[in-house]
């Protein structure tokens, strides 16, 4: 017996959620109720790209949809135009070849509160604290660097160079010039330290300044060359904590290119669109298999991690060989009184 297809299509229209089939060129060839509700849209419409998805900096061939990939996240968060303005859906999309011609499935649905949301959001909440005690230790120690140990380092350096004029012999002298050259070595290690546990050009300069500041230690660290293109305003209007939670994003991406991807070219580019800051990173390096590196790899999962305490998100795009890109967004303004 033949399942009935008005009957199906019945189903499909009492679904509780939104479901959509379109083209290639994202024209609505069909839509359910609920889809309709939740949207205002009607069929023959196009549907817009998401928030996230109208800022992602893509290479010409590759479209702005992140979940018309080959290989496709199963779901997403994200903000639509809807008829009455804005809204966050949970999104999933499917591709249908029919006759040589590409359709595409489109699920719809609000976010909801249930057990596993609330589990996911303590489990959130801890990760935030741990991050931010994270946070607070590397202040810690990298004020203890600077001021006792960098000083104390400082002392003996110029205690060496104040008996250089009282040394008359070369054997000595040679002796004092390496451990000089060694004390000054020692110094910049310890400013580069400091400046990598807790970026202080981040409470002066602001996040532009900062991070361009940040890449030339970066090239001079990594040996490597970095391209920085900005985008971003409103800085003025950007919470102090989330930029230093923003800024470990952006450093793990390079540490991760450089340390793991062997790396020799990296580009960033950041751009601020209302409320939310899009980041692109991409480099020439060997590349890896995203499905086991973010099931293992910590420093992905902290990158990650930052991303939703932000209000944001963050995908990873490569394979063995290479090359690499990253591209999310997060939100660091400050919040209404803050």
């Amino acid at each position: 017996m033949e399942f009935p297809v008005m009957l199906f299509e019945e189903i499909i229209s009492r679904l509780p959620e939104g479901i959509i089939i379109m083209d290639k060129a994202r024209t609505i060839l069909f839509m359910n109720e609920s889809a309709q509700n939740m949207t205002g849209w009607k069929k023959g419409e196009r549907v817009p790209y998401c928030a996230y998805c109208q800022q992602r900096m893509t290479s010409t061939d590759e479209d702005f949809c992140i979940m018309t990939a080959d290989d496709p996240i199963p779901f997403f968060y994200s903000n639509l135009a809807v008829s009455s303005g804005e809204e966050k859906f949970e999104m999933s999309l499917k591709k249908i070849m029919h006759e040589k011609e590409k359709f595409f499935f489109l699920r719809l649905s609000r976010p909801v509160k249930n057990e596993n949301s609330e589990k996911a959001k303590f489990h959130e909440l801890l990760v935030q604290e741990t991050m931010l005690a994270q946070e607070a230790e590397r202040k810690r120690i990298a004020r203890e660097l600077h001021d006792h140990i960098g000083q104390s380092v400082y002392s003996i350096f110029l205690g060496l160079e104040g008996i250089r004029n009282h040394l008359d012999h070369e054997r000595y002298e040679n002796h004092l010039d390496n451990m000089v050259n060694v004390m000054d070595r020692t110094l910049s290690d310890i400013k580069r330290m400091t400046k990598s546990l807790r970026p202080d050009t981040l409470n002066h300069l602001g996040i532009k300044d900062a991070l361009r500041e940040a890449v030339v230690d970066w090239m001079e660290l990594y040996r490597i060359e970095i391209e920085l293109e900005l985008d971003i305003e409103g800085e003025e209007h950007f919470d102090r904590e989330k930029i230093f939670q923003f800024f470990r994003i952006l450093q793990e991406g390079v540490r991760n290119a450089v340390m793991h991807g062997e790396a020799s070219q990296i580009s960033i580019e950041l751009k601020s669109f209302g409320s939310q800051v899009f980041f692109y990173i991409y480099d020439n390096g060997k590349g890896f298999d995203t499905l086991i590196g973010k099931s293992g790899g910590l420093g992905l999962r902290h990158m990650y991690e930052r991303s939703r305490i932000l209000g944001g998100d963050i995908r990873w795009s490569s394979k063995e060989g290479g090359p690499t890109k990253v591209d999310g967004y997060v939100s660091i303004e400050k919040v209404d009184g803050g």
